[in-house]
């Protein structure tokens, strides 16, 4: 075993897998063999195989918190809710109540939308661990969505350690609370005591006052956090007009980060800056934009009944939440688990729909008959005065809007979908170019590295949407 946990070490992965199945076929066993068999086997991609070691090490050792908790764990990654809750519950009924298996215990409970339990879950997290960033971080946001009141979902970080993750959580909830100012000058506070967040107090700054986020760059020191830092330089050259710069800037960071369709979104906003002919190739919208009309899947008669159907699955959802933290959305809420997971009729069916129209896309834009996933899809529920702020999806290909429900007292360009105008500011502004009016079983395509957003709308009724990322697949 020594052998076989110096090659996983190493990342010869397949090399420890042979020794412990020649250990197995010698005869031996025993649970800390068979997890050891099962840590390699998740390495290698085998969650299937790494489930199945790891509840033969249980087997072996009913009273092993440790195995009860990587089984969870795998369980939980698996999508395996009941499973995963009874093992990390039987974990810390083994001794292992610790914050690690409270984290896992409220991410279990939090994909169910049982938030109370949640909520409670990650409080015994923060309570063994004070200073815990990923227990703070999911508390904080947790109650935020639950309330929306900023008092409560800071309360257990203002009690915090004052760490530079803690104070990193608390400007990221304080800028989803619409608090720019005050996210700002925490921000800038604590980089005074620690000039390691001074690339936290630049993008705090980009919105508020440009100059000063130049000057926090300056200050912040060489190797802190490469790629935000990288990527911060381009925003402050956005937002300070500095376009040739930004262009440099950008061209180096793609280059670097070709998968990174963040990345591509700034070089465009460069390039668009600065009069560069390049750009108009990556926003050609009459290419690269799609609508497309679903058809009614299997099993409804017409679109507006399956549309009927699907908006009442999604609104059981949703529920009473606000907007989540990090994310695009303001004034609204968002699914908080793959609707992939979700069993429900009219939910399974939407893919199946989407199917047709989604080839269409990918051969209308050279992309052949190349075969796609759908990396993770959410829905999204807007009321009134909502909308998404400009954004992009760093880690898809082709993303998406598909719309379930629309209010149907809209004024002019409220709530339609918009792209080209960037995230972070830019001088002089770059307003939108390219506005889709959204309909009720419209589905529109997009490349992921094309700044998007909303238009607001006043309707007091609300609007519901789905939304995916594709990825290519061999």
């Amino acid at each position: 075993m020594d052998q076989a946990r110096y090659l996983l070490d190493r990342g010869q992965a397949i090399d420890a897998r042979t020794i412990l199945n020649q250990a197995l076929a010698a005869g031996q066993d025993g649970a800390p063999l068979r997890s050891l068999l099962g840590l390699v086997l998740h390495q290698l991609g085998d969650l299937t195989g790494c489930e199945r070691e790891l509840r033969r090490a249980v087997e072996l050792a009913p009273g092993d918190g440790a195995a009860q908790f990587a089984l969870a764990s795998i369980c939980n990654r698996l999508g395996k809710d009941m499973e995963a809750e009874a093992a990390v519950r039987s974990a810390i009924a083994k001794g292992m109540d610790d914050a690690h298996c409270h984290l896992l215990l409220g991410r279990i409970l939090n994909r169910q939308n049982r938030f109370t339990e949640a909520e409670t879950a990650w409080r015994a997290a923060v309570k063994r661990d004070p200073a815990s960033p990923q227990g703070h971080r999911e508390l904080a946001e947790l109650v935020w969505m639950q309330s929306g009141d900023l008092a409560k979902a800071r309360a257990a970080l203002d009690a915090a350690p004052r760490t530079a993750e803690i104070v990193t959580i608390t400007v990221n909830l304080l800028q989803g609370a619409g608090e720019e100012r005050a996210g700002y000058e925490l921000a800038a506070g604590a980089a005074a005591a620690d000039p390691s967040l001074h690339i936290l107090a630049a993008r705090a700054a980009l919105a508020i006052d440009p100059q000063a986020a130049d000057r926090h760059l300056a200050a912040a020191p060489a190797g802190a956090t490469p790629a935000a830092r990288a990527k911060t330089e381009i925003e402050v050259d956005l937002a300070l007009g500095r376009a040739q710069q930004a262009v440099m800037r950008a061209q180096g960071l793609q280059a670097a980060r070709p998968r990174d369709q963040h990345a591509t979104a700034l070089l465009a906003a460069a390039w668009r800056l600065a009069g560069d002919p390049r750009y108009r190739a990556l926003y050609d919208y009459g290419r690269l934009v799609g609508t497309y009309r679903i058809d009614p899947p299997e099993g409804w008669d017409s679109l507006d009944d399956y549309l009927d159907d699907l908006g009442r699955a999604l609104d059981a959802l949703h529920g009473p939440l606000t907007h989540p933290v990090g994310q695009s959305l303001r004034h609204g809420s968002q699914t908080t688990r793959n609707l992939a997971d979700y069993p429900t009729g009219p939910i399974r069916a939407l893919f199946g729909a989407l199917d047709a129209p989604i080839r269409r896309h990918i051969a209308a834009i050279g992309g052949g008959e190349q075969n796609y996933a759908v990396a993770s899809a959410w829905s999204v529920r807007l009321n009134r005065h909502g909308f998404h702020i400009n954004h992009v999806h760093p880690e898809g290909w082709i993303s998406s809007a598909f719309y379930v429900r629309v209010p149907k007292d809209l004024q002019d360009t409220q709530g339609f979908l918009k792209f080209g105008e960037p995230g972070p500011p830019t001088a002089p502004h770059l307003p939108p170019e390219h506005l889709v009016k959204p309909e009720p079983g419209l589905l529109v395509l997009f490349p992921s590295y094309m700044w998007h957003g909303t238009v607001p709308f006043t309707s007091d009724e609300k609007r519901l949407s789905c939304a995916f990322d594709i990825v290519p697949r061999a």
